[in-house]
């Protein structure tokens, strides 16, 4: 199934109905962020579906807590090798949630046979083969549902100062494959920054926005995201991940986490 598939997109010429089921809902009552990268992803190629997805800067503006959703597609600009679309999404009852700007390349115009003379193994990466066995289930929180952890089963484990998230993604990728790239880094940012946090009490630390850069294609369902912490300071903190498919680094990135007080 493909993302589009995936997400039961269909267009009335003015924009796209998508279906948003629960199953990829996180733990503050909505879709998580990862599946509306995806899906911004995903809808940006209707607009340019011969060129790749070279990153994605995207905001949470408020909670979608519907199944269902609307989304409109803009593209800002398109050159010969650079494409800038602006999809953004607003819940069952029409209230904007999400705005994202995707980028994406023209193969055609550039110089894809140069290479890196040396493989980057990356700031954070790569992930020691033995991490799966290190890597231990997500727990479910009581009293809270969070039903994206039996969709994408992420697991996790430390590495050093960081935190490895191993996720499944429940699509097949599609051209470039970058949707699964956005999923595992979203799932990624919680970990390290709870982590740093005192551990005498629960402070909610939901992450508002997230941006990525597309490494390289991703062709498989498992990724490993790995996320640290960089720093806790004025009520946010700031969290750097990179995802790996095996041991090639596929996507690198930053979001914010912000530290809220409870009501």
């Amino acid at each position: 199934m493909t993302p589009l598939e995936y997400f039961n997109f269909s267009s009335d010429g003015e924009g796209w109905d998508l279906h948003l089921p629960s199953e990829i809902h996180g733990a503050f009552g909505g879709v998580t962020g990862g599946a509306l990268a995806a899906a911004s992803i995903a809808l940006s190629r209707t607009a340019e579906p011969t060129r790749l997805a070279t990153g994605i800067d995207i905001h949470f503006l408020k909670g979608l807590a519907t199944t269902q959703a609307r989304a409109t597609v803009t593209t800002l600009t398109s050159g010969r090798s650079l494409t800038i679309v602006r999809v953004e999404f607003s819940d069952a009852s029409g209230i904007p949630t999400t705005e994202a700007h995707v980028a994406l390349a023209a193969s055609e115009a550039l110089r894809i046979d140069i290479e890196a003379s040396e493989r980057k193994q990356g700031l954070l990466g790569p992930p020691p083969k033995d991490l799966s066995d290190r890597a231990k289930p997500w727990r479910k929180p009581e009293g809270v549902k969070v039903p994206i952890i039996d969709t994408a089963r992420p697991q996790a484990a430390r590495m050093g100062s960081a935190i490895a998230t191993l996720v499944t993604v429940p699509w097949n990728p599609s051209a470039d494959g970058s949707e699964g790239a956005c999923l595992a880094a979203d799932l990624s940012v919680g970990p390290p920054v709870d982590a740093a946090l005192p551990k005498d009490r629960w402070v909610p630390h939901p992450n508002p926005d997230l941006s990525l850069r597309f490494v390289d294609r991703v062709t498989a369902n498992d990724l490993i995201a790995i996320g640290t912490c960089r720093e806790i300071s004025r009520g946010f903190a700031t969290v750097e991940t990179e995802v790996w498919q095996d041991q090639s680094l596929v996507a690198t990135g930053m979001s914010t986490s912000l530290l809220t007080a409870k009501s």
